[in-house]
């Protein structure tokens, strides 16, 4: 049973306009003039407004005086904020505590670290040492389906071995998220260039 559902809803100063995210494409200063051309025709076809949240990695360099900073701390922090706060919203909603989650499963498909991003949930919420972790990396969008089927079946095999740890059941928490800090195309290939203008933060936890 799905006990809770939550989005990242992302802080105001994550969110620029098409016009700010153009400024930060024109100073990577890697792009070509027919690059540059290219991405604003995608933003306005895109249907993202003009308040969608990109990361302060790469947003800092609406300043030229600032370079994008796509670093294994400067990513990290982007992940901890998005799935910090989707996690704790959904252990709120289902009224569940961090010690009563059996199985986590977590996908991001490109952000894939070592300690990996189940090692930061488990370690900042203080979940139980036999807590099951799985982290599901490189599939895309294919990801958040595949991740609950994973969690379905490890809650059924769990179900049908009849060794709970708690008289109501087993639970499964599953994270789905893309970090978008290290992953700017800075090329001009074209088809490349349309994960520049699509992608944006964000996060869900159930």
């Amino acid at each position: 049973y799905l006990m809770s559902f939550s989005t990242f809803k992302a802080p105001d100063s994550w969110k620029l306009t098409q016009d700010a995210i153009m400024t930060c494409m024109e100073n990577q200063g890697v792009f070509t003039e027919e690059s540059l051309s290219f991405m604003k025709r995608m933003l306005s076809r895109s249907g993202t407004g003009n308040s969608t949240a990109w990361p302060p990695g790469i947003s800092q360099s609406l300043d030229p005086s600032q370079k994008m900073d796509a670093s294994i701390e400067s990513s990290r922090k982007e992940a901890k904020i998005v799935i910090f706060e989707v996690v704790a919203d959904a252990l709120k909603k289902a009224n569940v505590s961090a010690k009563e989650i059996d199985f986590l499963v977590i996908n991001c498909s490109l952000f894939s670290p070592t300690p990996s991003l189940c090692a930061l949930v488990v370690n900042h919420f203080g979940m139980r040492k036999d807590v099951t972790t799985y982290n599901l990396s490189g599939m895309g969008c294919s990801a958040s389906p595949i991740s609950i089927q994973l969690a379905r079946d490890l809650l059924q095999t769990q179900q049908n071995s009849g060794l709970l740890p708690f008289s109501g059941g087993a639970t499964a928490l599953v994270v789905s998220t893309e970090i978008i800090t290290p992953n700017l195309y800075l090329g001009n290939e074209r088809s490349f260039l349309l994960q520049n203008t699509l992608f944006r933060c964000g996060g869900a936890a159930i």
